[in-house]
């Protein structure tokens, strides 16, 4: 599911997160360490995330 999940942020444009596999699993790796990053940039995220999250779920049924 993180990989659809990886491929719908990067579709979907509105923020960036790659995905990783760490200890073999997949998981997504924003990079939120700019000086730049501001809290309502983390709340786009997650919302954007959640939203997304709901999609490829809907989708694999």
């Amino acid at each position: 599911m993180n990989r659809r999940l990886g491929a719908a942020l990067l579709a979907d444009g509105r923020v960036y997160a790659g995905t990783t596999v760490h200890d073999g699993r997949v998981a997504l790796r924003p990079a939120i360490v700019n000086w730049r990053t501001t809290e309502a940039d983390i709340d786009l995220l997650v919302d954007v995330v959640r939203e997304l999250t709901a999609k490829v779920v809907a989708e694999l049924g």
